[in-house]
């Protein structure tokens, strides 16, 4: 049951938390280009995802079995601190200054502000119904995906105590906020859509059809590409929208059972997808288009694979499967 991957700041390498993976190889190391094993990192409990410091040096995973946080230090491949948070944290957000890390803790309907340099709880915000996806911007605003409340919880001023609850699709999965931080992307995990917002306003500005039941989304360095792991049966795909006009395609990755997990490469044109019941990372790609002098004539980007694991199809119509978690 791989879950989540995230891509070390100097995109060299690859951290797949393992869920079913019970108390040893809770996270898989692997060579961003080649795939290849660079070895395990063993936890006593189940670890649902990751985030790494800015500096790429400790690695922070959440614990669903222990309702924890712990803080991980890639030299020695160690628990250096661990955090006791609220039930079932899921999603880890860290602040754009790498100095508060938020655990969204799915049985609690709450997040847990941590300190990281001192490894203390701040403070605990209250949510929706079983909140998991998060971003926060540069300028301190906190938004949280109440996956069960159909809704999204905006905290702002310096203690967070300022909340606004914006009405969302039903099932609010993941968020990722635009490099400029204008734009608010939301993967609507029953509708198989990718909602837009204005990240100011939170006025819904598209609606893009995307696979099927869309779990984690990333979005491109340059802000180009929306990537989302689709995680139903009807698809099992990678889907890509383009900024530039708003269009998306699906991408079927041929032995992928249950896309979860998504992180994009540093060049915004590769992209690592975890298979939840496969037990596989694949690594996918962009073919660039062909150069146009009129926007309408560009052809839209088509998927690669870029490994053995990873194979292009014509996209397939997306359906609406029910909501798991």
């Amino acid at each position: 049951m791989p879950k989540g991957a995230a891509l070390s700041p100097d995109g060299e390498t690859l951290y797949v938390t393992n869920f079913g993976q019970k108390d040893r190889n809770n996270i898989t190391v692997l060579d961003a280009h080649t795939l290849a094993p660079k070895g395990t990192i063993d936890l006593a409990g189940n670890v649902v995802e990751s985030v790494l410091s800015h500096d790429g040096k400790t690695l922070y995973v959440s614990n669903f079995g222990r309702n924890s946080v712990e803080f991980v230090d890639i030299g020695s491949r160690r628990v250096i601190r661990e955090i006791k948070t609220d039930t079932h944290p899921k999603i880890l957000v860290l602040s754009p200054d790498g100095k508060s890390l938020f655990a969204a803790n799915w049985a609690s309907a709450s997040v847990t502000q941590i300190d990281v340099g001192s490894a203390r709880v701040v403070r605990t915000l209250k949510t929706g119904q079983q909140p998991r996806g998060m971003a926060m911007s540069r300028g301190g605003t906190l938004f949280v995906a109440n996956f069960n409340g159909a809704s999204i919880d905006v905290f702002q001023g310096a203690d967070l105590s300022r909340r606004t609850r914006v009405k969302t699709c039903s099932i609010p999965r993941h968020l990722a906020l635009s490099p400029d931080e204008k734009q608010l992307y939301v993967s609507c995990y029953q509708a198989s859509q990718v909602h837009v917002y204005d990240a100011a306003t939170m006025h819904l500005a598209h609606r893009i059809p995307v696979g099927s039941a869309p779990k984690s989304l990333e979005v491109s360095r340059d802000g180009r590409f929306v990537y989302t792991a689709d995680y139903g049966i009807e698809t099992n795909s990678v889907s890509v929208i383009d900024t530039r006009d708003w269009t998306s395609r699906i991408f079927p990755v041929r032995g992928m059972q249950r896309g979860s997990g998504i992180a994009v490469a540093r060049d915004g044109r590769h992209a690592y997808v975890t298979g939840w019941l496969d037990n596989h990372v694949y690594l996918v790609g962009l073919k660039e288009p062909a150069p146009a002098t009129a926007r309408a004539e560009a052809p839209a980007p088509a998927l690669r694979p870029a490994s053995t694991r990873a194979h292009a199809a014509p996209p397939r119509k997306a359906h609406r499967p029910p909501p798991k978690k």
